[in-house]
């Protein structure tokens, strides 16, 4: 059997950001599934190029995963250059660019957030009588909506609500990383019988135990975000902590690391030294494998959320279960009733947007006994193989792409 995976956003292990599909890939290559990975050569989240000078496709195996990349032109400068992006790389995905000498898919999927790449996937299987798989890992239009990006009346917004409707519609079956979305999805037309949630999750086996250390290699609690610095993340309600800890003269044996990189990095960086926040240091992104051996070197984790109603659909941050897999304590800002940290005890949550509630866990969690804390890590390390073991997560989606064959070619 062979699936084609459509993934604009598509990055290896030598990238930093997730790397859901290639971690897929692995696990259906074990069950005889043969899968293509299809991405852009060059999209916002890494500029890097896949493909040589002159070429208009490129093909690689990394670890037993083809990745099969289309030229695209760089999204680097801005919003129109983003979108540009998007539409060369659905209308060359439509154009099957370098595919026509392998191996037609058993199953298409396309992935959100890029719903034109999605739609793009969709075309590819219909033109080549195959089912086609939706995955939602997040809700576009709403999510672009919430955060601020754009208003609800953009045309843009307008347009991709279309595409999101007709994708619900007409899609084989649907796969959400958010436990709640098929509330949404429903709402709009999809049919909740043909829903399945499969979350992100790690690959067992690659992680050290868990421990609590009384402070840092230089002295300090060394607290830790490690994910993207964008809209989406409420960097600067962990700077507004920052202050009110120095403030309160608390700030002293702490460190505050952010690693990553995003469209709000420079300016929290500004923000950063404006408000005389030495204790707090920016980092660069770290390739995924690699981030591994970064976490370890922290005393406990941030992640902060704004308070929005779309996480009532759920959540399923990449950069959580790393945290979770590194074993250590987590410090959620978040509101919504899916709380994974909560559930597993491997941490402390606060309410979204409250930057005194924030600044009051980080001093709680110094506190805090190192038995407590490497407790927390052991829960969460726990917590995230039951739970979220790529393994398990692969199986299940290969037995969905089995089933959705079947289906389609009416086999019972």
């Amino acid at each position: 059997m062979h699936v084609w995976i459509v993934n604009h956003f598509a990055l290896t292990p030598d990238q930093p950001g997730g790397t859901r599909h290639f971690e897929l890939a692995k696990e259906l290559g074990n069950r005889d599934i043969d899968v293509t990975i299809i991405g852009a050569s060059r999209q916002h989240i890494s500029n890097q190029d896949h493909i040589p000078s002159g070429a208009k496709w490129a093909r690689e195996k990394i670890k037993g995963v083809r990745f099969h990349w289309i030229k695209t032109p760089s999204s680097s400068p801005g919003y129109f250059a983003r979108v540009w992006n998007n539409v060369v790389f659905a209308a060359s995905v439509v154009r099957r660019r370098g595919l026509a000498d392998m191996q037609s898919p058993d199953v298409v999927v396309g992935t959100s957030p890029d719903l034109i790449s999605a739609l793009s996937a969709y075309i590819v299987s219909r033109f080549l009588g195959v089912p086609f798989i939706l995955e939602i890992r997040d809700v576009w239009p709403l999510s672009i909506v919430q955060i601020g990006l754009l208003s609800e009346y953009h045309p843009v917004v307008f347009l991709l609500a279309l595409v999101e409707r007709f994708l619900y519609r007409r899609a084989n079956w649907i796969v959400t990383l958010l436990p709640g979305a098929h509330k949404h999805i429903v709402q709009l037309g999809g049919d909740k019988e043909k829903i399945t949630w499969i979350p992100n999750g790690i690959t067992i086996g690659e992680q050290d135990a868990a421990y609590a250390s009384d402070a840092g290699p230089d002295g300090d609690f060394v607290l830790m975000y490690a994910g993207s610095h964008g809209n989406a993340n409420n960097l600067d309600s962990l700077l507004e902590a920052a202050v009110l800890l120095k403030q309160q003269g608390k700030h002293q044996g702490l460190k505050i690391r952010m690693v990553g990189d995003g469209p709000q990095k420079q300016s929290l960086m500004r923000s950063a030294r404006k408000l005389g926040l030495d204790f707090v240091v920016f980092e660069p992104a770290v390739p995924k494998s690699e981030i591994g051996g970064v976490l370890a070197e922290a005393d406990a984790f941030c992640l902060v959320f704004y308070s929005r109603s779309i996480y009532d659909l759920g959540m399923s941050a990449n950069k959580l279960f790393d945290y979770f897999a590194a074993g250590r304590p987590i410090i959620m800002a978040f509101d919504a009733n899916y709380n994974p940290v909560k559930e597993a005890d491997a941490g402390v949550t606060v309410p979204a947007e409250d930057a005194a509630s924030l600044a009051q866990a980080i001093c709680d969690l110094r506190e805090t006994s190192a038995d407590r804390r490497r407790e927390m890590g052991q829960n969460a390390q726990a917590y995230v193989n039951e739970n979220h073991s790529m393994k398990m997560l692969g199986g299940e989606f290969a037995e969905l792409v089995k089933l959705v064959v079947s289906r389609s070619k009416g086999v019972s």
